[in-house]
């Protein structure tokens, strides 16, 4: 009996020893190239450790270790090449208490059931996962810190493919830090994501802690839960343009100096929902508005008196061409145009792109001429901001050219402008980080003028006037605008030259220079999520310079009837060209 007690003893002692000794030592740089099921430990300073030819690290233990103290070790997993665990409580890649480790990861690195890297309490660790290659874990999938006592400091992470945690606990969070963690820098690029399916925020971390995204940062199981949680002082959070973000962004109570940089473009509307206290800065001059975080594109709005403006200067265009028939009681004309602004970040002059289309028609009464004119245009500004809009207008022209002593031209329409207005803006609250967002609002509108037709050689000279009035409208329940009213003057010379002239035909030559002032309300009163602010239209956007020339063809066919064509360029001194075209039919009937 006594030796068989012996033999059992010896044999489960033989056991306990291999799984004891289940290891191997890296002590020099090693190319694992095949697969293993042997945990490798890392006990040297400046060792690389290199997991490559679609070879599996596999340990029920900690598949790579490295040793508490050793300094400059690498790990590098190429494409194709898995560091895994199976285990309940080991880890992909273990370093406690490391300086200077660097993981570069192309291939796998996974845990089933806990942290794929853990680096708590370690010193100026690298992390960096490359494009295609991913990190996960059913716990907390990347550790930087444990209790309060054990944190990592100096901490680089950079991803550019997907980091994730599929448990659906508290121990869920992607990256996961305490709040002495300390020093870190985690950059998530353009196209990589990293995500969440548990109710722990997707990303969390201590003090002085950089997080830049340009990708995707999720929090998959609710747009309620945090997606980033600061718990210490003093971190800043950037949110670059291509920046998707599900979830809240929190800063603990008793923080200070955390701070939210939005970089998302200029006119990029937005709606971020925080907890906490927060520093907000909008790195493209657009106006963050605080009560969480919230701008809006001011686009639409401020182009409000430079459409105005537009619009006189088609009609003062089509009363020209009218003043130079003879005798046509019907006359009216069909244009298409194109106007593009490009955009000007000092003062936030929106890009835009307005392509409309109308129809002036003309007809001659006993004392005045009545005047109705239709038009329809699509004003597409960048940053998913676009507006349908249609307008009426009616009045009056009085041509005054049997005068003797004053040639002169008046008109004055009133009208309407129906517009539909379509925006998508970011925002942590809904589970695709965007959201669409529809309007439907009118402007009121009269337009007015006078101008002295001078004889040869001699320029036309005018005044014109505008007026508009917006009523308040919202924008779902996030935008709200007060009513504008807005007007424009404009001084402006013009003069047409006939370069041929046969009987039935002519080819004319124009030019236009208009001086434009914005007068009235140059301040738009509006409100996000219930917080008022106030948007002023820089002064550089209330003075416009324009130079129109235009070229001309017009044909008889009978005595009562002509048709002709024009083409017209537009520049201006707010960085906006136009080019358009028109056909016009005259008859007398």
């Amino acid at each position: 009996m006594f030796l068989l007690r012996l033999v059992i003893f010896f044999f489960l002692l033989n056991i306990f020893s291999t799984a004891m000794s289940d290891s191997v030592t890296v002590s020099s740089d090693k190319n694992q190239s095949s697969d293993t099921s042997v945990q490798q430990n890392i006990d040297t300073d400046d060792v690389t450790l290199t997991v490559s030819g679609n070879a599996q690290v596999d340990d029920n233990a900690k598949a790579v270790a490295i040793d508490s103290g050793v300094s400059g070790a690498a790990v590098i997993v190429e494409s194709g090449s898995t560091i895994t665990t199976t285990d309940n409580k080991d880890n992909g890649i273990f370093a406690d208490t490391t300086t200077l480790l660097d993981i570069t990861n192309s291939g796998t690195i996974s845990a089933a059931n806990n942290k794929a890297i853990d680096i708590y309490r370690s010193t100026n660790s690298s992390i960096t996962n490359n494009s295609g290659a991913t990190i996960s874990s059913a716990g907390n999938t990347i550790r930087t810190g444990g209790t309060s006592d054990d944190p990592s400091t100096g901490y680089t992470i950079t991803n550019s493919g997907k980091i994730f945690s599929t448990t659906t606990g508290n121990k869920s969070s992607v990256l996961f830090g305490n709040v002495n963690s300390s020093g870190g820098t985690i950059t998530n690029n353009s196209g990589a994501e990293i995500y969440s399916g548990g109710n722990a925020a997707t990303i969390k971390v201590g003090g002085t802690t950089t997080i830049k995204n340009s990708g995707s940062i999720k929090n998959n199981t609710s747009v309620d839960d945090n997606v980033i949680e600061l718990l210490g002082s003093n971190n800043t959070v950037t949110l670059e343009e291509g920046s998707t973000l599900v979830g809240k962004i929190s800063s603990a109570s008793g923080t200070s100096g955390n701070t939210l940089k939005l970089n998302l473009g200029a006119g990029q509307g937005y709606f971020y929902e925080t907890s906490g206290d927060f520093t907000l800065e909008d790195l493209d001059g657009n106006q963050v508005v605080k009560g969480s975080a919230g701008s809006v594109g001011q686009g639409g709005s401020e182009t409000l008196d430079e459409l105005l403006s537009y619009k006189s200067m088609n009609l003062r265009k089509f009363f020209s061409k009218y003043n130079k028939l003879n005798d046509k009681d019907v006359w009216g004309e069909t244009y298409v145009s194109n106007l593009k602004r490009d955009a000007h970040t000092s003062n936030l002059a929106l890009e835009y792109d307005l392509l409309n289309f109308g129809v002036n028609l003309i007809n001659r009464m006993d004392n005045a001429n009545f005047v109705i004119a239709f038009e329809g245009g699509i004003q597409d500004f960048v940053k998913d901001h676009k507006i349908d809009y249609q307008n009426i207008s009616a009045g009056v022209y009085l041509p005054q050219k049997n005068n003797p002593y004053f040639n002169l031209d008046v008109f004055i329409l009133g009208g309407i402008t129906l517009k539909e207005a379509e925006r998508t803006i970011l925002t942590n609250t809904t589970s695709s980080g965007k959201l669409k967002i529809d309007s439907d609002y009118e402007t009121y509108e009269i337009h007015t003028g006078i101008k002295r037709n001078n004889l040869s050689l001699i320029p036309d000279l005018g005044l014109a006037a505008s007026y508009s009035i917006t009523p308040n409208y919202d924008e779902t329940k996030y935008f709200s605008w007060s009513d504008r009213h807005i007007g424009n003057l404009s001084i402006f010379f013009s003069d047409d030259y006939n370069l041929i002239k046969k009987n039935d035909s002519k080819f004319l030559l124009g030019w236009t220079l208009d001086f434009r002032n914005m007068i009235g309300d140059k301040k738009q009163v509006y409100s996000i999520n219930g917080t008022n602010a106030t948007y002023r239209q820089h002064d550089d956007l209330t003075n416009e310079i324009s130079l129109i020339v235009n070229a001309g063809y017009e044909k008889k066919f009978s005595e009562n009837s002509s048709i002709s064509f024009s083409l017209d360029a537009k520049d201006t001194n707010q960085y906006t060209k136009s080019f358009g075209a028109n056909i016009s039919l005259s008859s007398k009937f």
